[in-house]
């Protein structure tokens, strides 16, 4: 019987088995009283013991079976395809879990940064709630997801940890069982650009290049906010067509720089992540008069960056680190923390710092 089932449904087995093992001992317990042959009493005692333990240990095979099947967790993620920091903070999370005795879901949309590639996502998340503690999302496109975000996190009833992406303007408009943790992406933009205007300030009419995506726009934003403060007279180019991009990034710098005259020089360029920064150095390695004493700095704080930094033999002199392994170990903290009943603020704002060479 389906409604008996006991993979799914334990607690119904258990109680139904333990309900009616209680009847068959009352049974024979009256059939004691009404002076019935003692052999016969002993057998069907011994029948109903065997029956009442062999029922009780399935159910709760069964219902402790379920509750590890119970002890996972879920991220969604709003990019995947070479999103090294991503990869980093995933593999990050995962041993995090672990030591908590929770498995990992990654949910990987079809197409990075696609709404409706993550809407896809959360609907089959919803579906099978149960089997989920509560997840993990990077939320995209974040204007055209939010509806899904709220309506998955009151339908779901889940403990949600945002991350990366705040997808709510203020506190009052989370739902009551999620929170954000992170970075505040216009802060790191402002590290880049007070880098760069304590870099330049001694240049007259520095050049910027600002590569970046109209995902995290507030990094390029507040970065030339700073810039334009700092040097009144500095001259600043943005391309937000790269997406993240190592290759696009590439292209664009090696287009920008065929533009300018010789006799003009590109002092900087602010890539919005370090991927991108990785591509503006790839495109800088081809000697021009125009990039002779171009520096770079990216964000993220990846291991490949850091490494080139360190070389002190690179355009790429510094990043501005988002920690993963501290921004994992918080994560999965709050996650656990929201699991059990616990109250824990509703955003969380980490602060980013500047890696360069010593």
């Amino acid at each position: 019987m389906a409604w008996l089932d006991r993979d799914r449904t334990p607690v119904r087995f258990a109680i139904v088995t333990s309900v009616t093992s209680g009847v068959i001992l009352a049974a024979i317990v009256r059939i004691f009283r009404t002076g019935v042959p003692e052999g016969t009493v002993l057998m069907w005692f011994a029948l109903a013991t065997g029956g009442v333990a062999a029922f009780s240990w399935g159910a709760l095979s069964m219902i402790r079976r379920a509750r590890k099947r119970s002890r996972r967790a879920f991220l969604l993620t709003s990019a995947f395809s070479q999103k090294y920091y991503v990869a980093d903070f995933v593999q990050r999370v995962q041993s995090e879990l672990d030591s908590e005795g929770i498995d990992l879901v990654l949910k990987v949309p079809d197409r990075d940064y696609d709404a409706s590639a993550q809407s896809h996502h959360l609907g089959r998340l919803q579906d099978r709630r149960r089997e989920y503690v509560g997840g993990i999302i990077f939320a995209g496109e974040v204007q055209r997801l939010r509806d899904d975000l709220l309506a998955f996190c009151r339908d779901s009833r889940l403990p949600v940890v945002f991350t990366d992406i705040e997808p709510f303007d203020k506190a009052a408009d989370y739902p009551h069982n999620s929170a954000y943790i992170g970075y505040d992406t216009g802060e790191l933009g402002e590290l880049a650009g007070q880098w760069l205007a304590r870099r330049l300030r001694e240049k007259r009419r520095p050049r910027v290049l600002i590569i970046a995506s109209s995902e995290h726009s507030n990094r390029q934003e507040r970065c030339e906010k700073i810039l334009r403060k700092k040097l009144s007279d500095v001259m600043i180019t943005t391309d937000d067509r790269c997406g993240f991009v190592r290759s696009r990034a590439y292209d664009a710098v090696r287009a920008h720089v065929r533009q300018m005259d010789s006799h003009e020089c590109l002092d900087a360029i602010f890539c919005t992540n370090d991927e991108m920064a990785l591509g503006a150095v790839d495109a800088l390695s081809r000697s021009s008069p125009v990039t002779r004493d171009t520096v770079v700095i990216g964000v993220d704080g990846v291991l490949e960056a850091k490494a080139l930094i360190d070389t002190a033999d690179s355009p790429l002199r510094a990043t501005v680190v988002q920690d993963t392994h501290r921004l994992a170990g918080c994560v999965v903290d709050l996650l656990v923390k929201m699991h059990r009943g616990r109250t824990v603020p509703t955003r969380t704002i980490l602060n980013g710092e500047i890696y360069e060479a010593s």
